[in-house]
């Protein structure tokens, strides 16, 4: 997969970028919204996984404006310590977009991740062969 990772947090940044590289996936980060929104613009990525407070632009912001995009990515993880987390909802209310809790553990949003690519992946072409 190939994942772009917004946070201003460097620590999180690496801790996320690690656990996600040692499985396999090939990850990007910036470091604010708007950044983000220029790499998303530049080449696709299959998932996108972003704070809620940035500099520049927030996340919310991000995730609408990505939500806009035809060839926008099949999963948005936000990542929030807000406590109005039903607010949150409402407002990027998409099956696109999952809320995550901050703190967290690296296998949690690992598995998160997994799951929810594979629910947004379509299901294989069948060939039949009429010979």
């Amino acid at each position: 997969m190939r994942i772009l990772l917004a946070d201003d947090d460097s620590k999180i940044q690496l801790i996320i970028q690690l656990w996600l590289k040692e499985k396999g996936h090939q990850v990007e980060t910036v470091r604010n919204g708007r950044d983000a929104l220029d790499r998303l613009q530049q080449q696709p990525y299959d998932v996108l996984i972003t704070d809620v407070n940035m500099p520049l632009l927030n996340g919310i912001e991000l995730v609408r404006r990505t939500l806009d995009r035809p060839d926008g990515p099949s999963v948005i993880i936000v990542l929030t310590s807000r406590c109005d987390k039903e607010s949150l909802r409402q407002q990027l209310d998409s099956p696109r977009v999952h809320l995550f809790n901050k703190p967290f553990s690296p296998a949690a949003l690992i598995h998160l991740i997994d799951i929810a690519t594979r629910n947004q992946c379509p299901p294989p072409e069948t060939h039949v062969s009429t010979s």
